[in-house]
């Protein structure tokens, strides 16, 4: 499955990110002419949380104050973040936190191969002996392979905070939830207004987990949605508010790799 260890992500959500000197389009090719197993943890780090196929964005809340819906419905008990509204509180400088929710492209190869980086990183795959190499590349093959991908475009949305520990509004929001339930709010856009709307859904298991969003990959004319024509990809995750912290924009040129777009 394309979820295997997604575990060991949280870490790097918090990771604080280092910037390349060159440019960011220029440090991806860069990076993208080697093989997968020569990045480093720096390497690793950006491309999971700021790159062509990951975007984290951060708003200052308050735990009690005046709400604003950050994906989902309004009108609730303003001391809550329920699994039903989805919601955030948010205001002024007392008590503010800073709530981060990160997008990744988990359908796009660099960022499978950075999961899988992570892990060798995590092993100390590079000293290790042959037969333990072999064992832990038959364990993340199928995560490279990513059988759901041939059909999906797939996200993973993830949730950090540099000031809060023990909250995670992504478990909050989205544990129990199913397709029906965020149907209509929940899709994917090219900058031409065509849309693919949810088609299957994984909530995230336990706090720390992300939420996996999937969304067929070619349309009834039998054409993807994302094409090396496009500008600019939506995901939109909030039906109220359209500048909402979880609704993300990608540049599409940046994902386009040897003249096809990565995802």
């Amino acid at each position: 499955m394309i979820f295997l260890f997604c575990h060991y992500l949280p870490a790097l959500v918090a990771t604080t990110l280092v910037f390349f000197v060159f440019s960011p389009q220029v440090a991806q090719e860069q990076l993208l002419k080697k093989s997968f197993q020569e990045w480093s943890k720096v390497e690793v780090t950006k491309l999971l949380n700021d790159s062509a196929w990951a975007k984290t964005q951060a708003v200052r809340v308050l735990r009690r104050k005046q709400l604003r819906t950050i994906a989902g419905q309004v009108n609730v008990d303003p001391t809550t973040t329920s699994t039903v509204d989805r919601q955030a509180p948010l205001g002024g400088a007392e008590d503010a936190l800073e709530f981060k929710f990160t997008i990744r492209l988990r359908s796009s190869l660099p960022i499978r191969q950075a999961i899988v980086r992570l892990v060798q990183l995590e092993a100390k795959y590079d000293q290790l002996p042959a037969a333990q190499k072999k064992s832990i590349d038959a364990q993340t093959r199928e995560l490279l392979e990513c059988k759901e991908c041939v059909d999906n475009y797939v996200i993973s949305v993830g949730f950090g905070s540099t000031n809060s520990q023990g909250v995670d509004l992504i478990y909050d929001w989205f544990r129990g939830q199913s397709v029906e339930s965020l149907k209509g709010y929940i899709y994917i856009q090219n900058d031409r207004g065509e849309r693919r709307e949810l088609a299957s859904f994984i909530p995230p298991r336990v706090a720390g987990d992300e939420a996996f969003f999937f969304f067929a990959r070619l349309g009834k004319d039998g054409k993807p949605l994302i094409t090396p024509d496009n500008k600019r990809l939506l995901f939109r995750m909030s039906d109220a508010h359209a500048n909402s912290v979880t609704n993300f924009r990608l540049d599409v040129s940046r994902m386009v790799v040897n003249g096809r777009v990565e995802f």
